[in-house]
């Protein structure tokens, strides 16, 4: 179409701007993590025989995937993070998702909860429902759960530290509530309190002593009782998040798990009656080719581990089970449509990577929680990937690659020598405790940054490629909670309080005190389902566990003990 002879002409760009563009080459070659990439990776560059470093998938040592057929036989499981407000605000979003086609279930909980508080409590109520669900009683685990069948969906449970038993209680009294068998219900709870350190929950709220016996009285109770369940996973996720490379997402997470497993063996549990229950969350990043091979190192170097140094003899022992969550932090505000591409990027890592599971981030997380539209895109993705790309109809189809071989074995490599890093400050919990881990995550964070701001590392529509903010394109955001929701919230928790039956809840919480005191092997989660089905709420249950180890009921010291 021709423009007519007084329309304005375009400014010319200057010819050196084109030719540089048509010209440009990559500046960094480097992965994500700083592994330096070679032009071309040839046979040499791949050592160790098939079977020994590979094998096939669903054999030892697992790098090309767990299962032999792997997405021929059963798709990855397609959840999506969800959680604000309240539970029935919750519970419909849910709905919502599984009418979208969501195959699992993914809830998260507020601040409060995650702390161990009560929606009551006086330092909280800006928090409330804010960054996922506030969930308080057992009354409120049934409105989470209303109209859904807990023996018919896979539910993963995003709660840590020593609020998880106190959690995953209420899930249980809820379905013994309903008449199901625990052997019938399936899912995962994040309790890894470990992690928990490096979300920005304060030490006093989070005692890493409680945090670990909890976590083991999850681990023993569904191992031995709920062969559907996972009841620990370690979270490499939030950890990567912090800008950890991915070696160091490897070593710093199976030092975690050797925590765990340490703990659960020292309880008594045999290796391969706990090793089949664990479970990963990884992070799938921006670097596609490395993500890929960071998830076949892992596999690999999970089941040599298990098999070589704890000795474990069921092949399901050996087996690196991990769900995804795309990478938040590669996610920015400016310009936000961009990050649907960069979410669909790292979903596809996950699946040439063989993950179990998957969540999507939704395009508007720099931003808000994500709404209804935001939602729906990242399910789409997802079903897009699955039944458009073909990405599942082999497994492993990025094996054989000599980059993608190369680049397994450096990463297995680095990841070793990390392990041995923390092994010599005396482990993972030693190294927690002598501010080590905090230090290794200051640095990198620093290091990413610094090559951000330097524009060593490009980041589309942040550092690069920028527009004014006039001309950005702006979506809509997931409101916080109204002052009338919130009021709402704490009326319904005031109402619970009042009408339950007082002396029980008090007869409950003086046992579980006792039973607290019976040392690390007794185990609390059967006290918890009784209490928590009495009437306790969950700061009320947290704050007597505190208190029986040694600790101070409300760290916040705000609220007195209850007994």
């Amino acid at each position: 179409m021709t423009p007519p002879p007084d329309a304005p002409r375009p400014p010319d760009l200057p010819r050196k701007g084109h030719l540089d563009a048509y010209f440009e080459k990559p500046a960094r070659l480097r992965t994500w993590s700083g592994l330096e990439v070679k032009p071309v990776y040839r046979p040499e560059d791949v050592t160790g025989a098939y079977q020994e470093r590979l094998g096939d998938p669903g054999h030892f040592p697992y790098a090309r995937g767990i299962h032999a057929d792997m997405y021929r036989g059963k798709y990855w499981t397609r959840r999506e993070v969800c959680g604000y407000g309240g539970p029935e605000e919750t519970n419909q979003r849910m709905k919502f998702l599984l009418a979208q086609g969501a195959s699992g279930l993914n809830v998260i909980f507020d601040i409060p909860t995650m702390t161990g508080m009560d929606a009551d409590h006086p330092m909280v109520e800006e928090e409330i429902g804010v960054q996922g669900t506030s969930l308080c009683t057992i009354e409120d685990m049934e409105a989470l759960m209303e109209g859904l069948p807990l023996d018919g969906i896979s539910m993963s449970i995003v709660v840590t530290s020593h609020a998880a038993p106190v959690v995953l209680a209420m899930y249980l009294a809820v379905a013994r509530r309903r008449g199901l068998p625990l052997d019938r219900l399936r899912g995962t709870i994040q309790n890894d309190p470990l992690h928990h350190r490096f979300c920005g929950y304060p030490p006093a709220y989070s005692p890493l002593n409680l945090g670990l016996k909890t976590a083991v009285d999850c681990l023993e109770f569904c191992a031995r009782q709920m062969p559907h369940w996972y009841p620990i996973n370690v979270n490499a996720y939030d950890l990567r998040e912090e800008g950890l490379g991915a070696a160091e997402e490897i070593g710093f997470s199976f030092a975690m798990a050797r925590t765990y497993i340490d703990r659960a063996l020292e309880r008594g549990l045999a290796i391969d009656e706990l090793a089949p229950r664990m479970v990963f969350y990884c992070s799938a990043h921006i670097d596609l080719l490395e993500e890929v091979a960071k998830f076949r190192a892992m596999r690999r170097m999970w089941a040599r581990m298990l098999r070589d140094e704890y000795g474990a003899r069921d092949p399901r022992s050996w087996q690196f089970k991990f769900g995804v969550h795309t990478a938040g932090v590669s996610l920015v505000p400016q310009q936000p449509l961009n990050n649907i591409v960069r979410v669909a990027y790292e979903a596809l890592a996950a699946v040439l990577g063989g993950a179990q599971s998957l969540h999507c981030c939704s395009y508007d997380e720099p931003i808000s929680l994500p709404t209804e539209q935001a939602h729906q895109i990242a399910i789409r993705t997802q079903q897009i990937l699955a039944y458009e790309t073909g990405a599942g109809n082999t497994a492993d189809p990025l094996g054989g690659s000599y980059f993608i071989e190369a680049l397994t074995d450096r990463l297995e490599t680095e990841a070793r020598a990390i392990l041995s890093r923390i092994a010599e400050q005396g482990g993972m919990f030693r190294a927690i405790e002598t501010g080590w881990v905090d230090q290794e995550l200051e640095n990198a964070a620093y290091r990413y940054q610094q090559e951000v701001e330097r524009r060593e590392r490009l980041i589309v529509g942040s550092n690069a490629f920028i527009v004014p903010p006039e001309q950005d394109h702006e979506v809509p955001a997931h409101p916080r909670p109204s002052a009338t929701q919130v009021r709402a919230r704490l009326d319904q928790l005031k109402r619970f309080r009042d009408l339950r039956d007082a002396g029980a809840v008090m007869a409950g919480l003086r046992r579980l005190r006792d039973e607290a005191g019976q040392g690390e092997r007794h185990n609390l989660l059967p006290c918890l389902m009784d209490v928590v089905g009495a009437g306790a709420t969950l700061g009320e249950a947290v704050g007597v566990m505190r208190e029986a180890y040694g600790h101070a009921y409300d760290p916040a010291g705000q609220i007195r003990s209850v007994l």
